[in-house]
């Protein structure tokens, strides 16, 4: 065969119907539709995720202050607590006539 011979060159043949190629070209935009479509859906979620990361890091920062913050006010409580006993027994001590 040589390189002018009609039958090596791509052609369109006139028995491929014109719904075929129809569909063809539908199915092709459908899929670049839907990749697009899956593409920006993909962005979306990739954002939630970091924002749920930076959450979760605030979060961890927030219990442990939490945690401090719920250890100083124990301790307070404990102070308070020794004095309101302290105070007490000073109560007693004037009510039953002792040391002014």
């Amino acid at each position: 065969m040589r390189a002018s011979d009609p039958d090596r060159h791509w052609h369109l043949d006139r028995r491929v119907p014109v719904a075929l190629i129809i569909t063809i070209v539908m199915q092709t935009i459908g899929i670049v539709w839907w990749a697009a479509n899956l593409s920006a859906r993909v962005d979306a979620l990739e954002l939630r995720i970091r924002e749920a990361r930076d959450n979760q890091n605030r979060i961890i920062r927030l219990e442990a202050n939490q945690a401090a913050v719920s250890r100083r006010l124990d301790r307070m409580l404990d102070a308070f607590r020794r004095v309101e006993a302290k105070l007490d027994k000073l109560l007693l001590k004037q009510r039953a006539g002792g040391p002014r």
